[in-house]
């Protein structure tokens, strides 16, 4: 059974696998709370001194809030789950209006929260590690690296100790380069693969 002791042993895996080239403008985005640490010790660790968190929220359906239909990101590009949405006939109208208003109610709020109301630092040509401590269905995932793409970044790398081995291989459709420590054939869910208490980390 493939497990983690710590998120600090996930960290080292992750520092030993991670090619840097000292030439490059590189930025390291937390794209969730439990990246976090992750994105700080790393950013340490390999001296890279971008250092920013891509805020996304989720957009549930409209009566059954257990129910994930996208996600929607501080850069206002979203990514649907298309099969759901014709399954429960929902329309796109409904989806658009949703999405504004997720933005204006929760992402910008994180934005005052965090840094002051200013926007993301300019990713443009930048080398982009997306980090976080795990991934499940990689719709956060997939749009930030829509994010990314449309911010027009020269490169984007993931970052990931431990992913889904179905995610993986789309994953590496998109990215430039992906770090991932292990890919598990029959994935249950982050928390799993860690023997210490799962904690969240502040920005």
């Amino acid at each position: 059974m493939v497990k983690f002791k710590s998120k600090e042993e996930a960290l080292l895996k992750l520092v030993n696998l991670i090619e840097v080239n000292p030439m490059d403008e590189i930025v390291i985005l937390a794209i969730s709370e439990n990246g976090i640490y992750y994105a700080q010790e790393l950013s340490k660790r390999l001296a890279i001194y971008e250092a920013d968190f891509m805020f996304s929220e989720e957009i549930v359906a409209p009566h059954n809030k257990e129910c994930v239909l996208g996600t929607i990101t501080e850069t206002n590009d979203f990514v649907f789950i298309d099969e759901l949405i014709d399954s429960f006939e929902i329309s796109r109208d409904f989806l658009y209006s949703e999405a504004k208003r997720v933005y204006e109610e929760k992402i910008i709020s994180y934005m005052y929260k965090y840094r002051q109301g200013d926007q993301i630092i300019d990713l443009e040509n930048k080398r982009v590690l997306l980090v976080d401590e795990g991934a499940t269905t990689g719709l956060t995932l997939e749009a930030c690296i829509k994010s990314c793409i449309n911010s027009k970044v020269k490169q984007i790398d993931v970052v990931i100790p431990i992913v889904p081995k179905s995610l993986a291989s789309q994953v590496r459709k998109v990215a430039d380069n992906c770090y991932f420590v292990y890919e598990v054939e029959n994935f249950v869910e982050t928390n799993f693969y860690f023997e210490d208490r799962k904690e969240k980390y502040e920005l």
